[in-house]
């Protein structure tokens, strides 16, 4: 990702009050914030699996049958 160029609009007292972005940085910054948001739901899912898996392998859960998981598809 590349850092948009950014413009700042600023107060009497020269502190940062609001940026400004092209049309085409602000696209490309979306586009990006919905893949970074995509990617942190995939591995937050991964997550919870790798989770109940080790829960599976410890005995603490019980396992689905590879045919009745299949079924609830």
């Amino acid at each position: 990702m590349t850092i948009p160029k950014a413009n700042y609009v600023i107060d009497s007292q020269g502190q940062r009050m609001f940026v400004q972005l092209s049309i085409q940085e602000w696209e490309n910054f979306v586009a990006e914030f919905k893949r970074m948001e995509s990617i942190l739901l995939l591995k937050s899912k991964l997550k919870n699996a790798f989770r109940e898996v080790r829960q599976i392998q410890s005995g603490e859960k019980q396992g689905t049958p590879l045919n009745e998981f299949l079924n609830e598809l």
